[in-house]
């Protein structure tokens, strides 16, 4: 009823300021519509907070119905469809305490594997939902994490490429040292790189050098990955979270590579705790990477000279 008085008396104040002839239809009608789109945008953004909020508490059917509500006054918006998908994966899984589904779920790793470093039936694994889209992150440097297998040869070094497809030359290249055990490591795009434009799509390649003279038996994989910024969700990461609570607004968001890094650090803070420990089971469940999940995190990467 306030906001309904308020556009009121803002239209009049209007009006007032308009000359003495006839209004006409057009003027209205114009008026009119930037009257509604204003309410539309300010409900939305209210139900968009409110199922953040309300996902934060776990309560998924009541965040559910808000970001139903938003969708409905904004049909398609990716926001508003990421959060149904994801909040309704939560309900359907019951105990979960975090799930991500990908807007095109597939993982088929043998397409961007290849090389004879390891053992067979041994491969890279990027620590992605999938590999048929982008993964999203908020992040203007992001973190990107692989699990290594054991390998059956000798490896000389490890390779990340960040590469900008506007550009022939890359955002980022850094060889690491080789690790000594199998586990997930973790590369970090530095912080005097220039930072990852919103909206724009960027190229990423790993690579276990294991021949210097003959590309081919190197193994690699590769993907891509995109920096987005939903306001309503920085809304409520502003409000006081825990880091689980991030955790899960990040999933629930679509942010994958935000969700995944906060609790890759949790587990480096707190590696004893159980209940972080269920958070990344359940999230690397989700998207069937089961097989990493009792792996360690290793102390890499350090960028050589």
């Amino acid at each position: 009823m306030m906001k309904h008085k308020f556009w009121a008396s803002y239209l009049l104040a209007a009006l007032a300021f308009l000359p003495s002839a006839p209004l006409g239809m057009t003027q209205v009608l114009a008026t009119e519509s930037v009257y509604q789109m204003a309410q539309a945008k300010s409900a939305y953004t209210q139900n968009m907070v409110l199922g953040y909020t309300e996902t934060k508490r776990r309560n998924y059917r009541k965040a559910l119905g808000y970001f139903q509500q938003a969708e409905r006054l904004r049909p398609g918006d990716k926001y508003a469809t990421t959060a149904i998908r994801n909040v309704t994966s939560y309900i359907q899984r019951g105990r979960n305490r975090i799930a991500f589904v990908p807007g095109i779920p597939g993982r088929v790793r043998s397409a961007g594997t290849r090389g004879g470093c390891f053992k067979t039936g041994e491969s890279l694994i990027p620590l992605i939902p999938t590999n048929k889209e982008a993964q999203q992150t908020t992040a203007e440097h992001p973190t990107f994490y692989f699990y290594i297998p054991q390998t059956s040869t000798k490896v000389e070094a490890l390779e990340f490429v960040l590469q900008d497809d506007d550009s022939s030359d890359p955002l980022y290249k850094g060889t690491f040292k080789q690790i000594a055990q199998n586990g997930i490591v973790n590369v970090t795009v530095p912080a005097s790189k220039s930072p990852l434009q919103i909206g724009k799509k960027y190229s990423w390649t790993f690579s276990m050098i294991c021949d210097v003279g003959n590309p081919d038996k190197n193994s690699y994989i590769e993907g891509t990955i995109v920096r987005s910024q939903d306001e309503n969700l920085s809304l409520e990461l502003k409000q006081p979270n825990t880091d689980l609570d991030r955790a899960v607004l990040y999933a629930t968001a679509g942010f994958w590579e935000d969700a995944l890094r906060t609790l890759a650090n949790l587990r480096r803070q707190r590696p004893n705790d159980p209940e972080v420990q269920k958070y990344w089971e359940d999230l690397l469940n989700s998207v069937d990477i089961k097989e990493v999940i009792n792996k360690p995190l290793l102390p890499c990467c350090t960028a050589q000279n």
